[in-house]
């Protein structure tokens, strides 16, 4: 079944608009939530027997590369027979080519695009298209490239259940109820769902909760991520380690899906948002990230100080085209970086490291979301997490004094572990990442999101003068 949205208001809508550009004019309404409201009641058809009201429309990512924009909604819906409100996912594609967006949407209706989703995750028709906009609009989970998405909420929980229950140890234990909820999506790129169990043990009548994610891959990368993940919990539990990663169920190539356990704990997020002094728990967090950087993985894949910088100079490039008003500070800063970064060598980076991917349990330190582990300069990692500690990435209601003294705690602790080489490079990469914090506050579409890219700047000409010592 799915889950009902939790009781929680809506942020208020943005006054902040994109800005224009030629090839893209259509941006202007795309970007208007209220606008947006009134185009999806207008145009989006309720599949038969269904009645909706859409109550709010929230952007919640943004992506943009020179031939398309990818934009990214939650729609507040209320089911007029029962009441039932929760959150829906819709994707709008727009093309910079005349008449693309329209080619395109007459090829993906040819194709049958409710085929296979399941008919309790049926809301509106799958696919759609505004003329006035030229926009393609998909409802999730449909997803053209992510085909193998609708047949992982349909029946593919069989595949991987009795996994899951044998996790239970000795005994007859079945599955009662289930719940399937998504959790994140990423349009194109992948999606992953929480699935909640009420098992029972049929001699003993003994019943408990269960929890797994399921990752769904665009490609064959969560193969790698399981074997990594693996590895990694074997040597974990040989206490080889002075981290611990989440542990993997199992990987269903069919379905490009990774099955992994719910990672035990608390999120360093949820920590740093307790409004207690984070100093300890920074400073465990910083020997786990120092250890991690310094283990033998035997991993080869690389993320060279080329790729690093291309990050850096896309993430720019977003902020300077997002907020003019930055575009000469961010401008010298990435200037700064690109000139100032060198060859050095290559160690394991978690490459995706932020206070929600980070969970503190006892004296265990335990990373998830590792698909994106690579070799690369490790210096990345530390200055990642610097940057949205001090950056307040998702940490909105934390002071900002509190999160610059949580962050600089992390950074002292971090480099008593490692190299005292690294430490001359951290104000560059520290620069760089809050470069793409703060594009990846555009991209999400965060409330009041110049203030915060504003902020984010600064921390970064912060960094870059030694302020965070």
């Amino acid at each position: 079944m799915a889950v009902p949205v939790r009781n929680q208001e809506l942020p208020a809508a943005w006054q902040e608009g994109f800005p224009a550009d030629p090839d893209f004019p259509q941006l202007k309404i795309a970007s208007d939530p209220g606008l947006m409201l009134e185009v999806f009641r207008a145009h989006l058809k309720p599949v038969a027997g269904r009645l909706y009201h859409i109550e709010a429309c929230l952007p919640v990512r943004f992506r943009c590369r020179q031939s398309r924009c990818v934009l990214q909604y939650s729609l507040r819906l209320r089911e007029l027979t029962t009441g039932r409100q929760w959150d829906q996912w819709v994707t709008g594609l727009v093309y910079a080519a005349e008449g693309e967006a329209e080619r395109l949407w007459q090829a993906m209706r040819a194709a049958d695009p409710g085929r296979e989703i399941p008919e309790r995750w049926l809301t509106f028709e799958p696919l759609d298209f505004i003329p006035d906009l030229q926009m393609v609009v998909e409802v999730f989970p449909y997803d053209r490239r992510l085909p193998n998405l609708r047949r992982v909420m349909g029946g593919a929980r069989r595949e991987f259940e009795p996994m899951v229950l044998d996790r239970l140890g000795p005994g007859q234990w079945s599955a009662e109820e289930r719940t399937v909820e998504p959790t994140r999506y990423r349009t194109e790129l992948g999606a992953a769902l929480k699935y909640t169990l009420e098992a029972r043990e049929a001699l003993t009548a003994r019943s408990t909760t269960l929890r797994c994610y399921v990752k769904v891959y665009r490609n064959e990368h969560g193969a790698e991520t399981f074997d990594l993940l693996r590895a990694l919990s074997e040597r974990a539990r040989a206490g080889q380690r002075g981290y611990s990663v989440v542990r993997p169920i199992t990987y269903l190539s069919e379905l490009r899906s990774l099955v992994l356990e719910e990672a035990p704990g608390t999120a360093l997020q949820q920590i740093l948002l307790q409004g207690r002094d984070p100093a300890s728990a920074v400073r465990a967090v910083a020997r786990a990230v120092a250890a991690f950087n310094q283990d033998d993985l035997g991993i080869t894949r690389r993320h060279s100080l080329a790729d690093q910088l291309d990050d850096v100079k896309r993430a720019s490039s977003l902020v300077q085209w997002a907020w003019p008003e930055a575009r000469a500070e961010v401008e010298a800063m990435t200037a700064a970086v690109v000139r100032g970064l060198g060859e050095v060598p290559l160690a394991p980076i978690h490459r995706d490291l932020k206070p929600d991917h980070i969970f503190l349990w006892g004296d265990r330190v335990i990373f998830i979301d590792c698909d994106s582990v690579v070799l690369g300069d490790p210096v990345r990692d530390p200055a990642h997490l610097f940057a949205h500690i001090a950056g307040r990435g998702g940490l909105d209601s934390m002071p900002r004094e509190q999160a610059r003294a949580g962050a600089a705690a992390f950074v002292e602790e971090y480099f008593g572990h490692v190299p005292r080489p690294w430490r001359e490079r951290f104000p560059l990469h520290c620069a760089g990442a809050l470069i793409e914090v703060a594009a990846g506050i555009f991209k999400r579409q965060e409330r009041e999101w110049p203030r915060k890219l504003t902020a984010a700047v600064e921390e970064a000409q912060r960094a870059l003068s030694g302020g965070f010592r």
